[in-house]
């Protein structure tokens, strides 16, 4: 019985090691398709999507951690007596499955973070352009920033004119 237990925790734990997996796959293919539209999407826009999907990385690597944390003691429980009826014992057929499962996730982080570093690329570079057209304020703050920061410049030119 407690080895019955034993290999539903290993399912259960590797069925989310591979969503996990997943997840991070799919965010690094965003990623990817993002540094490739980058030029015809607005920077600050790339900015805020890098940022979303780096919480989203960390996120799942925290989830990963939690379903990894029992994998030792789950390793120790399986049994590694072959069946009576034949077969593989337990301990044989889940533990190198999760292993493999824990060094998959890995490599998906890492080509993730390689991802997620050259879109950060991408929206800095655009970000610092000198041809980049600035985004619409979204609140009356922004709004009124703007306005005094476009007063200021007319107010700085008028004064530049006057004083030739």
């Amino acid at each position: 019985m407690p080895n019955e237990l034993a290999v539903i925790q290993a399912q259960k734990a590797l069925g989310t090691m591979n969503g996990l997996r997943s997840l991070v796959r799919q965010w690094a293919l965003h990623a990817r398709a993002l540094n490739a539209m980058s030029p015809s999407i607005d920077s600050l826009v790339l900015l805020q999507e890098s940022d979303t999907l780096l919480q989203k990385l960390d996120a799942a690597k925290s989830d990963f951690q939690r379903a990894q944390s029992n994998i030792d003691s789950l390793s120790r429980s399986l049994s590694s007596r072959i069946p009576e009826k034949g077969g593989m014992a337990s301990a044989a057929q889940w533990v190198p499955q999760l292993r493999a499962g824990a060094k998959q996730f890995s490599e998906a982080v890492k080509e993730a973070e390689r991802e997620l570093q050259k879109l950060y690329q991408a929206a800095a570079i655009g970000m610092n352009s000198p041809t980049r057209t600035p985004t619409m304020p979204d609140n009356i703050f922004e709004l009124l920033l703007n306005f005094c920061d476009a007063l200021s410049r007319w107010i700085e030119h008028r004064k530049r004119v006057q004083h030739r």
